[in-house]
């Protein structure tokens, strides 16, 4: 008798503990990536690239229940995906090929990707940058950007998102005048990644919150 009841309550122990968020195996948790960039225009794409999966790592750094995709394992499908939805095309003419891009994905776009990524939840990350201004004044010259940063993270179960943000943030690089006709002029990517870079810790900061979120 007693022995039947220590497996009852040996059973009851391992049903409690599995159905608590610290159960969760190494990678139970699948989590793709979508990242649009600017254009190209006034930013160097691989910088954008390579701090926003900077900033990735820092949100899931210790997290082993996730197994998150990293951006360039997912970048090849979205372009497909927007060939097939008409969200992207390439002009060519005899001097130069121009590519166009349809920054906005719906929700129906969001929840078929992270379907075709077998994902619980999808990181879905658009940066988009204004026109650099000129700034400085006799001794030094610069550019000056403004950097929006939506970021989104979809869940699959819930075929919503459950946690949204927009940073909204300047970034500037600077150079001093080499004569008093003020040569120098800044960097508009430099400006572009500074600003990027601040709107993405503003997102680190979130790091608790967006994990409690996607194991709640």
């Amino acid at each position: 008798m007693l022995r039947k009841m220590f497996s009852i309550l040996c059973m009851a122990a391992v049903i409690l503990f599995a159905a608590t968020p610290q159960a969760l195996a190494m990678g139970d948790i699948k989590v793709g990536v979508i990242l649009d960039t600017p254009a190209g225009n006034f930013s160097e794409p691989e910088k954008v690239y390579t701090t926003t999966q900077a900033s990735l790592d820092v949100i899931f750094k210790d997290a082993t229940q996730f197994d998150v995709m990293s951006v360039s394992e997912c970048d090849a499908y979205v372009q497909i995906y927007r060939e097939e939805n008409d969200l992207a095309a390439t002009y060519d003419d005899t001097n130069y090929s121009t590519a166009q891009r349809d920054l906005t994905f719906k929700k129906e776009d969001v929840a078929k990707m992270c379907n075709h990524f077998a994902s619980d939840y999808l990181v879905y990350i658009r940066v988009s940058t204004t026109n650099p201004r000129s700034t400085g004044g006799v001794f030094t010259s610069g550019q000056k950007v403004n950097v929006i940063t939506d970021f989104r993270i979809w869940s699959r179960a819930k075929n919503d998102f459950i946690y949204v943000k927009r940073a909204t943030t300047t970034g500037s690089s600077n150079t001093v005048n080499v004569s008093i006709f003020g040569r120098g002029s800044g960097s508009a990517e430099h400006a572009v990644e500074k600003g990027l870079k601040k709107g993405m810790q503003e997102i680190e900061k979130d790091a608790s919150r967006i994990k409690a979120a996607m194991t709640a």
